[in-house]
């Protein structure tokens, strides 16, 4: 296994490199031929003889299948499209590789996606009866023959390798393998250390140190059950010696987590997707994704200072914090790696060929310095934690290229966006409210790239035809896929932080769903309002940010319930959440009279007027 990561992590820095240019088409086919195959040595079944059979089987079956497309490339390219039935063999390769990509779905990713990924097979083979049944009659279609199956799914770009399938080979692969390398030459430690120094010194310090540790964490991984298992492990810990509940403990490090997906430049790999879909740069999606991503993490931030206060929690010892001068000079290195792809992003080349030197940057990194040298096994290492961490991906992008496929060739995204149209009655906010439902769906369900991929073909082509902004209608799909990850009762997020923390799975959960609420105005800000995504005048773009921030610190203080060293009575509450209400909306009159509501709140708060305090002082 080890040995395929590395070829595989090599072959793909060759084909990102200036100095060759391979056909796509045997691009892609060996990027999923040594995703299959690495994925069922490492998702093999256990017990004896008879099971170890079946994986060779299975593997050998990837090589043939796929070892057909790159063989014979060259006729597939120009083969013309559902003209010609298939011959046996045909049928054989193409029907070969679904099977082999819907078990290795089973294996690695759940039960969930590739029981989807089959109900829309049968719906594309049986659409045509569905003619029979009132309620799916407006779902129907004229149906899916074998050809045409076999033709959408292996010998063409629109199924298995298609949009997805490129993304994954093209960018999102070396972005995995750098963030991998970064972590394991000493990245990921000197991200975590910075950060306690730098937040220790405050009330609440360790949940700080993980919104901000896990928002760093997040521009090499991308992945919120990865973030929490690195990050937590130092954080969790440290917010129950400082005197935070577990379940509360838990929550911080698991929305923190799930913000890392969002945070540039790696976004969880759908900055790329996205890129692609639109036909956009990569750098105008990150670059509208900031702003967002900073509330974010300025929504977590003000949380947890205000349930810090609300406790009477203190700062950390000195001792145990570190001074931040001296933890940035004993690994600024590490940076240099993300000032590479940064710089290069910037001079406009692409992603990929930015990501080949962001990983040649970071296998140079440690022997510039003596103090943080590693060995050769230690880079061999990171390349096979990133290979196999990006084979879950290429998977997930392969089985959602069949969906995408079905979609595409029975009409069921025309026909998608219509019910949703017809269900919004054209009100473009119902319409939100129906794909952020969706969306909790989907993001539940599955790893947030092909729950987004689904979002993008079925569900942000209708908002787009009631007004929105295209790249806001994506990143809106996109922002409710990963809060799928703390949404319960499928929380996969919690579920990781909750055994660091000592707590029940579902108790932090819910925890982190409540701790999340701000959070999920978000989309719905920038949706509104798509300054926020860089576009217009920088006065537009303040006003707006200052509006969108106090709404989000308004939920935050409401959620919490303290303001002003006091616990705030319902009523008070009440006025905060419609403040935080009419700042949403774009109307500098709701504005106005938002602002004279919080310094009502705040003052009388401050003075401790008796019809706006709680009885007694319990801490709720």
């Amino acid at each position: 296994m080890t040995t395929l990561a590395v070829v595989m992590a090599l072959f793909h820095l060759l084909v990102a490199s200036p100095l060759t240019l391979f056909p796509d088409l045997i691009v892609r086919g060996t990027h999923l031929l040594l995703a299959l195959v690495i994925g069922f040595l490492v998702y093999g079944m256990k017990g004896g003889w008879a099971r170890k059979a079946v994986d060779l089987g299975l593997i050998a079956l990837s090589v043939f299948c796929l070892g057909y497309l790159i063989v014979f490339h060259a006729s597939i390219v120009v083969r013309p499209p559902w003209t010609r039935a298939a011959t046996p063999m045909e049928l054989f390769v193409a029907l070969g590789t679904v099977v082999v990509v819907l078990e290795l779905t089973r294996r690695a990713l759940g039960l969930a996606i590739s029981a989807l990924c089959l109900i829309f097979i049968l719906y594309g083979f049986f659409g045509p009866d569905l003619r029979h049944i009132g309620f799916l009659r407006p779902l129907a279609h004229s149906g899916v023959g074998i050809n045409e199956f076999v033709d959408q799914m292996y010998f063409s770009f629109e199924g298995i390798f298609g949009v997805a399938l490129g993304v994954s080979t093209n960018f999102i692969f070396l972005f995995v393998v750098f963030g991998a390398l970064l972590q394991v030459i000493g990245g990921g430690d000197f991200f975590v250390n910075v950060t306690k120094a730098a937040t220790g010194s405050t009330r609440g310090g360790p949940a700080k140190m993980a919104v901000l540790a896990s928002a760093l964490m997040g521009t090499m991984s991308g992945s919120s059950v990865a973030n929490v298992a690195t990050t937590g492990a130092i954080t969790i810990p440290m917010m129950k010696k400082l005197g935070y509940p577990k379940n509360f403990a838990g929550a911080v490090e698991a929305v923190a987590s799930t913000g890392g997906q969002i945070a540039p430049p790696i976004m969880g790999a759908a900055a790329f997707l996205m890129a692609a879909i639109l036909g956009i740069s990569y750098q105008e999606v990150i670059t509208a994704a900031a702003l967002p991503a900073v509330l974010f993490f300025a929504s977590l931030f003000v949380a947890v200072h205000w349930e810090a206060l609300k406790h009477g929690l203190q700062p950390m010892e000195r001792s145990e914090r570190g001074a931040t001068l001296r933890e940035f000079m004993a690994g600024w290195t590490f940076l240099l790696p993300l000032v590479v792809i940064m710089t290069f992003l910037m001079m406009g080349y692409t992603p990929s060929l930015s990501a080949f030197y962001g990983v040649l940057a970071t296998l140079v990194t440690p022997y510039l310095r003596r103090s943080t040298w590693v060995s050769p096994k230690v880079l061999a290492n990171g390349l096979n934690f990133g290979a196999r961490a990006a084979v879950t991906v290429a998977i997930a992008c392969a089985s959602a290229g069949i969906i995408v496929g079905i979609v595409q060739i029975s009409g069921l995204g025309f026909r998608f966006s219509s019910l949703v149209l017809a269900f919004a009655n054209g009100n473009l906010y119902a319409a939100l409210f129906l794909a952020m439902i969706a969306a909790f769906v989907f993001g539940m369900g599955m790893p947030t790239t092909p729950a987004y991929i689904i979002q993008a073909t079925l569900v942000a082509p209708a908002l787009v035809d009631l007004g929105a902004n295209p790249l806001a209608a994506h990143l809106f799909v996109f922002y409710y896929a990963v809060l799928g990850q703390i949404t319960p009762p499928v929380a996969v997020a919690a579920f990781a932080a909750a055994p660091i923390a000592g707590a029940s799975s579902t108790a932090v959960g819910w925890r982190a769903f409540a701790l999340g609420i701000p959070v999920y105005v978000i989309p719905f800000l920038f949706v509104a309002n798509p300054v926020l995504l860089g576009a217009g005048e920088w006065t537009d773009l303040l006003i707006v940010l200052s509006r969108s921030a106090a709404a989000i610190i308004c939920l935050s203080i409401t959620l919490t319930g303290w303001l002003g060293g006091r616990p705030l009575a319902w009523i008070s509450r009440g006025i905060l959440l419609l403040a935080a209400a009419l700042l949403i909306a774009p109307n500098h009159v709701l504005s106005a009279i938002a602002v004279i509501l919080i310094i009502a709140v705040w003052s009388l708060q401050r003075s401790g007027f008796a019809l706006l305090r709680p009885k007694g002082d319990e801490r709720d």
